[in-house]
């Protein structure tokens, strides 16, 4: 190596402010100086992260700490290999090696000899070894015998900083130490750094924490954030450029409009840009467009096994040539220097996921590949194995998968102009999303996006195109679920209505939509005319179908509701535990359908007059709903709601009020006050406030229910007569509805 370079082994202790404390660091500041000061034989200690994450900060405090100890410190840069092989003789000369020797061929070998010679304790640092094989030198850095080894017992310590977090390059000699940016619990510290660096002027705290989040805590942004802040405020105004971000909400908002109005000397995008190069140097050149795909997607949980496979990259140009271990060796790559977090699973059906930091993804963002995004959502939505949206043994596919297909959908149907055929996919995509949305109980967010997607297959297709009257149909059902029945009424006439020309009157989507708008019917109190409905479709379905089909026992189980709104109840209990004995069978103890059986014979049971057994089943139904919907799934809370009735029933009265009054606090906050189900609720605890003694408070209850419910379900629906009957008759002791 020419002795003509130029080099300085001297720590850069110029980059550290002693005004300026290092914040959010002081768990991993005590792990790695426990290891440099460790007894015995220490390993050497690499601090390994994504560019920006403040690596050479952490190194330089530790740095700072020894020379406070009188300890000898040399700073070596490993970005490129010239340096770093004349900084590392430097170091041997300065630890003792003569000319002579460092002229013998064996630089590596007389160094690490010098260094456990030396008398005083010592720390050797290598900044930026972002690209481990320059420190291999003559050897191997993983079987220790690069330039970088193992220091001998108590003589000395070394510290790597890195990007590359890749376990086996750095061998069995090394302890690594991820540095990860300033989120979650370590946002507060991720907005001091904010602060320190842009002063008072900048804005309140509140705004600092928003702006640390949106930057991602990545202390290298906070940095500039807040310099460019603080120079920004030290400029008069009339000499600021126009829209200058002088506070923390004005840089967000330009942030937000893209990382170019903020990094205009390119520091943050060149940092990654950086770590790219060096995959490309690694042969790995499509690196770079999958960084960019993966970019693409919304900023939430990236299912990779579903979105990032050679079957969902068919159609994304040059990654379509990968296959299996290509796409997972440029994943692992790119995991490798922080640009991608593979995050790990949490149980046994968990699906891997990764998160990209949202200064990575601002920078990667490429237009370009916004159409191979939707193709590989849409391919992934229509997968054998991701399932339907309405499975609960899918549910986690499409929790993942959601925010994804519904975030393209908005921004290709928002591009101008559109590509039909694009947004044709991602709307494709975005219908099973919204599905999933609907059985998850978010009828407001799945109203919303089947409203979206209707708008534009009404445009692309026409109303009357099956696309389209799928996507009516699934709205209309979540009107009813948001009690807005009548409207849902008017949907399903209209949808039928087509079908039925399209179709005839025994297609499975035709029938299908007689069945949904029988349960509006008796819904709106027209039982007989849902009764007459359930029948026919029933009929038809046995001819098709066969007995224990799926759409059979709905319909059937539909049918017993009836019955017991018709005081058919040892009929509907007949059907039920027939139909619950089919769906145990085939959908097994747990599944929803079964639930909903188990639920409505335990009502049935009730009505008989089986009140403790009725109790056991719900209490048990409400044990699988809270787990498997959650408390505030409005199933769960149905649940509940009969549950309250029971404990009524048993004299418990108390204890009903208290589930009555959580489960209406629920309803009114998910489903509104207005809401055929939070009407119901709120009746029923009227009802106990009256039995209790509380009479002028149930009045007052009754009297807005009543007002409610002339509004939402007119004056002759059985339930506001029930009200009308429970007001007129208040001073005399019932049983609540």
């Amino acid at each position: 190596m020419p002795e003509t370079v130029a080099v300085t082994v001297s720590p850069p202790l110029g980059l550290r402010d002693p005004k300026r404390p290092v914040r959010g660091r002081d768990a991993l500041l005590g792990r790695v100086e426990a290891g440099l000061s460790a007894s015995g034989a220490r390993f050497v200690q690499v601090l390994c992260g994504l560019g920006g994450s403040g690596k050479t900060t952490v190194a330089l405090e530790l740095v700072s700490r020894r020379l406070a100890r009188a300890e000898r410190v040399w700073w070596v840069d490993a970005r490129q290999e010239t340096t770093l092989e004349a900084g590392l003789r430097a170091v041997a000369r300065q630890a003792g090696a003569s000319e002579d020797e460092l002229r013998s061929g064996d630089t590596v070998d007389l160094l690490w000899s010098c260094l456990a010679r030396y008398e005083q304790p010592w720390l050797l640092v290598v900044d930026n070894a972002d690209d481990p094989a320059v420190l291999d030198g003559p050897g191997k850095l993983s079987e220790g015998t690069g330039w970088i080894r193992l220091p001998a017992a108590g003589c000395g310590s070394v510290l790597v900083t890195t990007r590359d977090s890749t376990r086996q390059t750095w061998g069995g000699a090394c302890v690594l130490h991820p540095v990860h940016p300033l989120t979650g619990e370590d946002v507060t510290d991720a907005a001091r750094i904010l602060c320190d660096h842009a002063g008072e002027a900048a804005g309140s705290w509140e705004d600092a924490r928003n702006l640390a989040q949106r930057l991602g805590g990545l202390p290298l942004a906070l940095r500039l954030a807040g310099t460019y802040l603080a120079d920004a405020n030290a400029v008069p105004t009339p000499y600021r450029e126009p829209d200058t971000p002088v506070d923390f909400r004005s840089y967000q908002a330009a942030l937000d409009r893209g990382i170019e109005h903020v990094d205009r000397d390119n520091v943050i995008a060149q940092t990654w840009a950086m770590s790219l190069k060096l995959l490309e140097k690694r042969g790995l050149p499509l690196a770079r467009p999958l960084l960019q795909l993966i970019a693409t997607f919304a900023d939430a949980p990236l299912p990779y096994t579903l979105l990032l496979t050679p079957g969902t990259l068919a159609d994304a140009g040059e990654l379509a040539q990968l296959d299996g271990p290509g796409v997972w060796n440029l994943l692992t790559a790119l995991a490798g220097l922080g640009l991608v977090d593979l995050q790990p699973t949490t149980g046994s059906n968990a699906l891997p996921a990764l998160r990209v930091h949202p200064l990575v993804r601002d920078a990667s963002l490429d237009h370009a590949a916004l159409s191979a995004a939707v193709q590989a959502v849409h391919s992934a939505a229509f997968a054998e194995e991701t399932g339907i949206p309405e499975e609960p043994e899918y549910w986690e596919h499409w929790t993942l998968l959601q925010p994804h297909a519904l975030d393209l959908f908005h921004r290709v149907a928002s591009s101008e102009p559109p590509d039909p055929t694009i947004v044709n996919e991602a709307a494709s995509a975005a219908y099973f999303a919204a599905r999933h949305l609907h059985v998850k109980g978010l009828y407001g967010q799945a109203r919303s996006e089947y409203e979206a997607i209707l708008a534009h297959r009404r445009v692309i297709f026409g109303d009357t195109h099956p696309d389209t009257l799928t996507t009516r149909h699934e709205l209309a059902g979540v009107l009813r679920d948001l009690g807005e029945v009548e409207r849902a009424r008017s949907e399903y006439e209209a949808v039928l209505a087509h079908r039925r020309v399209i179709f005839g009157d025994t297609h499975r989507d035709t029938l299908t939509t007689r069945h949904e708008l029988a349960g509006v019917l008796r819904d709106l109190g027209e039982v007989e005319r849902a009764r007459s409905e359930y029948e026919a479709i029933l009929a038809h379905e046995r001819d098709v179908l066969g007995d224990t089909h799926r759409d059979i026992l709905t319909t059937r189980h539909e049918l017993a509701g009836v019955l017991c709104d018709l005081g058919e109840v040892e009929r509907a209990r007949g059907e039920f535990e027939a139909i619950l004995a089919h769906r145990r069978v085939i959908f097994g103890d747990t599944h929803p359908d079964t639930l909903t059986t188990r639920h409505n014979l335990a009502g049935v049971l009730r009505d008989l007059g089986e009140v403790e057994r009725a109790r056991s089943e719900f209490e048990a139904v409400l044990a699988h709903r809270r787990v498997i919907f959650g408390d505030t799934h409005p199933d769960t809370l149905t649940t509940r709601h009969e549950l309250a009735r029971v404990l009524c029933d048993l004299g418990e009265v108390e204890r009903a009020r208290g589930e009555y009054e959580a489960v209406l606090a629920h309803e009114r906050d998910v489903l509104g006050d207005t809401h055929p189900g939070t009407l119901i609720t709120w009746h029923n605890l009227a009802g106990v406030l009256r039995d209790l003694g509380e009479v002028e408070r149930a009045r007052g209850e009754y009297e807005a229910i009543l007002a409610h419910e002339r509004d939402v379900l007119g004056d002759t629906h059985p339930r506001t007569l029930t009200t009308q009957s429970s007001l007129a008759n208040l001073r005399q002791p019932r049983a609540a509805d």
